[in-house]
């Protein structure tokens, strides 16, 4: 009983002392290609912001507004008419930070150049990379034919040290081939967070924006397991309890980044904060637990938080008198 009382009352403390903590947006220059207007061939100019690396003769691209989802303009990247070798890829990067950046989210069209030509995963696959690897590919993602798609990303821990990381949209040809179709690749909106205005929401493990019960919720559910993936979602302190390069521990490392943005309700708890480790009358709403009392006094401690915790998100009907 004391040490899950002990265990009770750390949590409540880390939840009152803990304040609302938004990490820094990687601030991606011309995220949704709007800078520069239209340019017509993005061999002959970058777009502001990105460097582009298209090999002449087998891809061309552009910026245009026939398809947008934020703005007027968009990126294209296509294949041209041309002989492949399985890999060749062009690419536009830019160099961010991503420190406390947790995702990268974007909109992306995969398209032919007929209406009656399908889009083959096989042939072409739409890429992500940083710092040259492949992190998100459109046929690992479900993408395997022409539409407009919302796309995701999870930042590595690898990748979320100081510095600048190299991020890059891609259009990737997989077979030795000729090819006498064009794949047109299309982004916008390119982020590295999903929370408008507020940059990424540290302790956010659902993905909702908001650090509540339901990340406290997955994050229960994984409490003191071992060889936890690094990057799990739930894995949001990254040290030495890391172990290993392939397992990790949930505990109160990854619990404090939770408290820190908790967003909750605070009320009662700020009430019992308030008289914490005093004493008082045996008949205080607050003095919860009279096991520990002395005779006609009371105190309020960890004993008091568990009766709270054991009803946490929960509600009663009082009728009126």
């Amino acid at each position: 009983m004391m040490k899950n009382v002990t265990v009770i009352g750390v949590i409540m403390i880390a939840l009152l002392v803990g304040n609302p903590a938004r990490a820094d947006d990687c601030e991606i220059v011309n995220r949704s290609f709007e800078a520069d207007g239209w340019i017509s061939d993005l061999q002959s100019k970058d777009p502001n912001g990105w460097e582009v690396e298209i090999p002449a003769g087998k891809f061309g691209g552009y910026v245009y507004r026939d398809w947008a989802t934020d703005g007027i303009y968009s990126l294209t990247v296509y294949s041209d008419w041309a002989a492949f070798s399985a890999g060749d890829m062009a690419t536009v990067s830019q160099d961010v930070n991503l420190v406390d950046v947790a995702r990268i989210v974007f909109d992306i069209e995969l398209d032919t150049g007929s209406a009656y030509a399908e889009w083959d995963p096989n042939i072409c696959t739409a890429v992500l990379l940083i710092d040259g690897d492949v992190v998100w590919d459109s046929n690992s993602a479900g993408l395997v034919a022409k539409g407009e798609y919302p796309g995701e990303v999870y930042i590595e821990k690898k990748y979320r040290t100081e510095g600048l990381h190299r991020v890059s949209l891609g259009t990737r040809i997989n077979l030795d081939k000729s090819l006498w179709e064009t794949y047109y690749t299309s982004w916008d909106a390119v982020d590295c967070n999903n929370c408008p205005g507020l940059g990424f929401v540290k302790g956010d493990i659902s993905g909702d924006c908001y650090v509540d019960a339901n990340d406290l919720k997955l994050l229960a559910g994984l409490w003191l397991s071992d060889e936890i993936d690094p990057d799990d979602r739930a894995n949001l302190f990254h040290g030495d309890d890391d172990l290993t390069s392939s397992g990790g521990i949930i505990s109160f490392l990854d619990f404090a980044i939770y408290a820190a943005g908790w967003d909750g309700d605070m009320v009662g708890l700020r009430e019992l904060a308030a008289i914490w480790l005093q004493q008082v009358e045996r008949d205080n709403p607050y003095n919860l637990f009279d096991g520990d009392d002395v005779l006609p006094s009371g105190f309020i401690n960890f004993f008091d938080f568990a009766v709270i915790a054991d009803n946490w998100l929960g509600c009663s009907y009082v009728p009126e008198p």
